[in-house]
């Protein structure tokens, strides 16, 4: 029985693979860190922080489409062609995890969108873009080139039954959140109300708290260190935003109540 045996070029096609995988990873972690302290300092102008006399925009609905369908499609091509275990169980079901999120994000959340004719500056879909691809090629590397993963009984092991119930409870949170302020204004009304109900009741923001949960609970399931960066990402940049709408809300609403936190019910 013949067995195939990688070629030189096949052997440092995968070393620079590797590396390139190293070294994007620590440019993410890097890159968390800067982003962490500088939204303190400046708040990426989109949705309620758009800016008046923005120029070059986007209709919101296409702009989400091309800013989170690239790790749709970032994700599955490292994937099935980085020369990692892509016939294994385990990466594949993290890999269906992964899509179905994203094809959340990139289609079904666009087209329920009630807003459907709000501008999105191009310089945030832009970098959305940029990161989504970096994301999606780390996470899909990761799946499919971490030994952990290439054994089936990672499945039921505590990490990944742990992570796995986390993820749902952040999407649970996420999806009921956005519920909530797609229905907070009627069809054809505009300017902002404060939302109630569901985690509204003790945060301003539950959406990027369940955003936090749900990749905090990938980094638990996975294991590897390229989930871990995606949720110390998350954390970087939607906790400083986060604190920023909290701020914004109670400026501009004298009721707006007085317990509510901003990301983090009776902390933070």
């Amino acid at each position: 029985m013949r067995t195939c045996t990688p070629t030189n070029a096949q052997r440092g096609a995968a070393m620079n693979l590797d590396q390139t995988y190293s070294y994007t990873l620590w440019f993410i972690f890097g890159f968390s860190v800067f982003t962490f302290i500088g939204s303190f300092f400046y708040i990426t102008p989109y949705g309620r922080f758009k800016k008046a006399d923005e120029k070059f925009v986007i209709e919101s609905r296409l702009g989400w489409l091309i800013m989170e369908s690239p790790c749709l499609i970032a994700c599955a091509t490292t994937f099935f062609v980085s020369g990692g275990h892509s016939e294994a169980l385990v990466p594949l079901v993290f890999l269906g995890i992964w899509q179905t999120h994203y094809f959340y994000r990139a289609i079904i959340f666009p087209l329920r969108m009630r807003d459907r004719g709000k501008p999105m500056p191009l310089a945030a879909v832009a970098t959305g873009v940029v990161f989504n691809i970096i994301n999606g090629f780390l996470n899909g590397y990761a799946f499919t080139h971490s030994a952990h993963l290439l054994d089936s009984a990672w499945l039921t092991s505590p990490w990944f039954v742990i992570g796995v119930t986390t993820m749902i409870v952040g999407v649970s949170i996420n999806i009921d959140s956005d519920n909530i302020l797609r229905n907070l204004r009627k069809p054809g009304e505009t300017g902002y109300r404060i939302p109630q109900g569901g985690l509204y009741r003790w945060i301003s923001v539950p959406n990027y708290f369940g955003e936090i949960v749900e990749w905090t609970g990938l980094a638990i399931a996975a294991h590897t260190p390229a989930a871990l960066a995606f949720a110390l990402f998350t954390t970087a940049n939607l906790l400083p935003r986060a604190l920023a709408h909290h701020k914004w809300y109670k400026e501009k609403f004298a009721d707006y109540p007085a317990g509510r936190k901003a990301i983090i019910p009776f902390i933070l």
